[in-house]
């Protein structure tokens, strides 16, 4: 063991004394395993960040929808009934509300038609989306049951029909649904969603979002009385399969279409997963093309090995001559070699760390993400290390073997 250390002193001393080669050599390690480890880091932050958006928006929460076929068959519709029904029957159930969703425009006191999303449902759409509402209130069941004409607006659709969102909750809106104009009352203000990913799958970037009882739709003559599909809002995603499962039972009694399989369920919570699923796949294929870079860093490493060998021959023909083992001349090479590769490693790690931190904090600065954090695991960092460690040791056979077999006599002859 004390001859080992003596090894990697002098290795240590060696790399000391060529401090430019021993740099430009290192080069191609540290560019690979910082690129290893940024990807890594930056692609967990942002795999962990939509992962949190996504379930913020979609966990907990099921669409049920009668499959088309057996609707036309059996002349399936859901009613109001059906919802208390589930809510009152089925634990964990938090609401249940149906969802009409309508194109059109609106238009506030800065009278210009703006392109509107209009989402309409029960008192329970109101947790639908995982924003609060910061002003007013949410419209009630009573005022579903009453045709109310109120709604409540997003932040940014506040400031863009009335230029602000103070002083807004009872102004009018104007709002044109398929041709028709139907008058709303601003009953409240939600929250904008601070991420970009949300905001894209919602269509909040393009288009202001107006929620309001489905029943204003008898206000421009379209008179709704069944549903082909519904939200279950539940307390927590893990209740999901449960809460279908009785639903389904539930539905198939009140309809008498027990195993017809009449009732299907979409998941948002699992799409969520299966979203994250495919930034992992990417993530792999990154990292794999990055990690090419190792290779030539390691070929690097065996050719500077090589330049190191020639240059040495008269040193390690005095070694042989004074008894030094072919085993111990490899293994000052080897260890040369790896401990290279290793503080190549080890700064790569902290590039790495460093860059995937500067990335993140860019893209949560942009509003790409709402909170992207870098992660780097123990594993990964081990790994890392160890690996660039390999990189050496195997890139350090060739050239070691080479001074480990050259000849005594010939090696002191060399100039």
């Amino acid at each position: 063991m004390t001859q080992f250390f003596e090894y990697v002193k002098m290795a240590f001393q060696n790399i000391k004394a060529n401090k430019g080669r021993s740099l430009l050599t290192m080069l191609g390690i540290i560019i690979g395993i910082s690129s290893v480890i940024m990807i890594i880091s930056i692609g967990n932050g942002v795999k962990g960040s939509i992962d949190k958006d996504l379930n913020d928006f979609m966990g907990g929460q099921l669409w049920v929808y009668i499959d088309s076929a057996k609707q036309k068959e059996n002349m399936l519709e859901f009613t109001l009934e059906d919802f208390e029904a589930i809510k009152e029957k089925i634990p964990h159930v938090k609401t249940v509300t149906p969802e009409y969703y309508m194109y059109g425009s609106a238009r506030g006191t800065k009278l210009n038609d703006i392109d509107a999303t209009i989402k309409s449902g029960t008192a329970g759409y109101e947790f639908v989306s995982p924003e609060p509402i910061i002003k007013g209130t949410y419209y009630t069941d009573a005022e579903v049951e009453s045709c109310e004409p109120v709604c409540i607006l997003n932040e940014s659709g506040a400031k863009q029909l009335f230029g602000t969102t103070e002083n807004v909750i009872g102004m009018p809106v104007s709002a044109t649904i398929y041709g028709r104009s139907v008058e709303l009352r601003v009953k409240g203000i939600r929250k904008d969603s601070s991420s970009a990913l949300l905001n894209s799958l919602t269509g909040a970037n393009s288009r202001i979002s107006i929620e309001a009882p489905y029943t204003i739709m008898s206000n421009i003559g379209f008179y709704v009385e069944g549903f082909d599909g519904f939200y279950i809002i539940s307390d927590s995603p893990q209740y999901s399969q449960d809460i279908y499962k009785a639903t389904v039972s539930l539905l198939e009694a009140r309809y008498n279409v027990r195993g017809q399989s009449c009732f299907l369920l979409q998941d948002l919570g699992k799409e969520a997963d299966s979203i994250t699923g495919v930034l992992d796949y990417i993530t792999i294929f990154v990292v794999f093309v990055a990690a090419i870079s190792l290779l030539v860093g390691g070929i690097g490493v065996m050719n500077i090995m090589l330049v190191s060998v020639t240059e040495r021959t008269r040193e390690i023909g005095i070694r042989k001559a004074l008894g030094a083992k072919t085993d111990a001349i490899m293994t000052q090479f080897l260890s040369e070699a790896a401990i290279i590769t290793l503080v190549g490693g080890i700064i790569g790690i902290l590039l790495g760390i460093g860059g995937a931190t500067g990335v993140c904090g860019i893209l949560n600065a942009l509003g790409a993400f709402e909170n992207c954090t870098p992660k780097v695991t123990i594993a990964t960092v081990v790994i890392a290390t160890l690996f660039s460690s390999g990189v050496g040791l195997f890139f350090g056979i060739y050239p070691a073997k080479k001074a480990a077999k050259l000849n005594p006599i010939e090696a002191l002859r060399h100039e």
